[in-house]
């Protein structure tokens, strides 16, 4: 049996409309939530009469029970530090919203924690395990469509336009940012995932429509260590309840991906006709984060494409494309 606890109830994901995490956890078998904590007691109460364990406000009383092997963390990321270091330390696994952090140095400090206690750690990339987008990694890996030359991806929803967010998504002592830390962070790390590394980015942030303290669209113009380019995109304010699109050019043709609605894959290849792709004959691709994070506590299999090191790679890039904007677009180097 892997046993659980759940950290604060902050996350939109956690909430009772979402809990994508958590109701996948339990799809597993000889998984079980034990316990559930927040900072607030009435969430802490509520949470714990949903799911019928014991609720606690007291971070240290939940991660000294026997019945807790791993903790399932869906806080502000400016909590993620102290969150993650005391679970550690307490041999807790961790699994994790994004973003793991705002900083390197709170990044390499979890990271020291992590690897010093021997715990296995996933942070939730989810798009990794979607079929049509993770097909692009082959076709560069394989150099179906050639050298690969550019790259776009643009994740967007219309939450902001349609004020259906928490205030508190709008705060960014708390969230660290807005559209780009939040949406971009998917395009960001599957951009990582499928071009390799991102070696300098330019961003351009608009904060025209929402009139918000953080930024409702963006935009990272990006080079990556093969000197292809790319684009990686987010918006608050797409007329679409959910819009993800992938694109890679390279010198012998193209994908486009898109999901979350009229899902479609399609390679245009030199000298041959555009082909859809059956997207359920695509090749197996990464199992998602939750089955990864669970496989590696229990049979010791690997967490390396949601590990630390990724992780600390897209802190990376979000402390670039956030620098970027402030020096109003700016290269900044990785």
């Amino acid at each position: 049996m892997f046993r659980i606890a759940l950290l604060s109830r902050w996350h939109v994901h956690s909430h009772k409309n979402d809990q994508r995490y958590v109701k996948e956890f339990l799809t597993l078998p000889d998984c079980k939530v034990t316990c559930v904590w927040d900072k607030d007691e009435d969430v802490a109460r509520e949470w714990g009469e949903e799911f019928s364990v014991p609720y606690f406000t007291d971070l240290e009383e939940v991660l000294s029970r026997d019945d807790v092997d791993g903790v399932l963390v869906t806080s502000m990321a400016s909590e993620h530090r102290e969150i993650f270091i005391a679970a550690a330390e307490h041999k807790k696994h961790i699994f994790t919203e994004k973003v793991l952090s705002f900083s390197l140095e709170d990044a390499y400090a979890i990271k020291e924690a992590v690897e010093r206690n021997g715990v296995k750690f996933c942070i939730s990339f989810n798009r990794l395990a979607i079929k049509q987008l993770a097909y692009a990694k082959k076709l560069v890996d394989e150099k179906i469509i050639g050298e690969p030359v550019g790259f776009r991806c643009m994740c967007g929803h219309n939450q902001g336009i349609e004020n259906t967010l928490p205030e508190y998504w709008y705060d960014p002592d708390i969230c660290g940012g807005g559209a780009m830390i939040d949406l971009g962070f998917n395009s960001a790390y599957l951009a990582r995932y499928v071009m390799g590394d991102i070696e300098s980015v330019s961003s351009s942030f608009s904060y025209s429509l929402m009139n918000k303290k953080v930024e409702d669209n963006a935009s990272c113009n990006v080079r990556f260590g093969s000197g292809a380019m790319g684009l990686i995109e987010a918006t608050f304010d797409s007329p679409l309840l959910s819009v993800f699109e992938l694109a890679v050019y390279g010198t012998k043709g193209s994908y486009y991906a898109r999901f979350g609605g009229n899902d479609v894959a399609e390679l245009r290849l030199a000298g041959k006709p555009s082909e859809i792709l059956d997207i359920k004959n695509l090749p197996q691709c990464l199992n998602s984060p939750v089955r990864t994070w669970v496989d590696a506590c229990v049979n010791g299999g690997s967490d390396k494409d949601y590990g630390i090191d990724a992780a600390i790679d897209m802190v990376k890039f979000m402390v670039a494309a956030y620098e970027s904007a402030r020096l109003d677009g700016k290269r900044i180097k990785i």
